[in-house]
């Protein structure tokens, strides 16, 4: 077996691949901390080896190149998923807390085939919805309306804090959202917004999943507290769908707190399924 090493520039984090006579059998990382997602010296790191070589120390070599190219960076939180699924769920978990890593918070993932899906399930909450002044459109739609991109970054973060965290989310400020318009288009592009009387009350984003993949995945689905209990969500979902369904997309993936028990459901009714538990572990230094 030996190990390499697949970092691209000094800048980037290294990716370690364990080889046994040439095939790939494993492989460690830890991701680029400069997304939004992560407060600043918070890592998260990824393993894996097949299933027939596990238990051959082959995790713990992998495990320990990717620390130390972390020690530099002087790392205070390194977080990794690890699945609850399976067979080897428990000794993914022994592996950790081995290392030091505790559990923080479990999330359900689950996927929606959307080619067959019905969408006149969904059609009468925007009917009625439209019935009381309700208006649902696309992000690109508003390109005229000065009052766009703060209302939609205000509805964006207020929903945001909402969604339940190991830590406070690091949000853009609004100049860099708007930087993001111009920079990031693939991230407004599946994004749809609910309005009534000229506010911003509901939010549903769809990102591409791999530059190949003909999978979305569901980011951001909210409504404002004082808006919710009227369909908004079912509405929003009723767009996201046909959005899928007309690009060519056979399934939207989605990530589900356990505590938001809310969501869980409305992911359920829709017809999302082949659930599976991921917990989130950390190691603080």
């Amino acid at each position: 077996m030996r190990l390499a090493d697949l970092a691209m520039t000094p800048r980037k984090p290294q990716r370690w691949i364990a080889e046994h006579d040439g095939v790939v059998v494993g492989f460690g990382s830890h991701e680029d901390p400069d997304s939004e997602s992560f407060q600043p010296r918070t890592y998260q790191s990824h393993l894996f080896v097949v299933p027939e070589h596990r238990r051959e120390g082959i995790g713990s070599k992998l495990f320990e190149r990717v620390m130390n190219t972390l020690v530099p960076l002087d790392p205070l939180v390194v977080r990794c998923w690890a699945s609850q699924e399976g067979q080897e769920s428990k000794a993914a978990v022994r592996f950790l807390n081995a290392r030091g890593f505790h559990a923080e918070m479990q999330t359900f993932h689950s996927s929606l085939e959307t080619k067959n899906f019905d969408l006149t399930r969904l059609a009468r909450y925007v009917w009625r919805l439209e019935k009381y002044g309700y208006k649902f459109r696309v992000f690109a739609d508003l390109q005229e309306s000065p009052e766009r991109n703060r209302k939609c970054y205000e509805l964006y973060t207020e929903i945001m804090h909402e969604i339940p965290s190991p830590e406070p989310p690091r949000l853009p400020s609004f100049a860099d959202y708007e930087e993001r318009i111009t920079r990031a288009p693939e991230f407004f592009r599946g994004q749809f917004l609910a309005l009534h009387q000229g506010e911003y009350v509901g939010l549903c984003i769809l990102l591409p999943k791999g530059r190949t993949s003909r999978e979305l995945y569901a980011d951001t689905l909210g409504v404002r507290s004082n808006y919710r209990g009227r369909g908004i969500a079912q509405a929003l979902s009723y767009f996201g769908i046909e959005y899928a369904q007309r690009n060519g997309y056979s399934s939207i993936s989605a990530d589900s707190f356990v505590e938001n028990h809310k969501i869980q459901v409305l992911l359920e009714n829709l017809g999302f399924a082949d659930r599976r538990v991921w917990t989130l572990f950390a190691k603080r230094f």
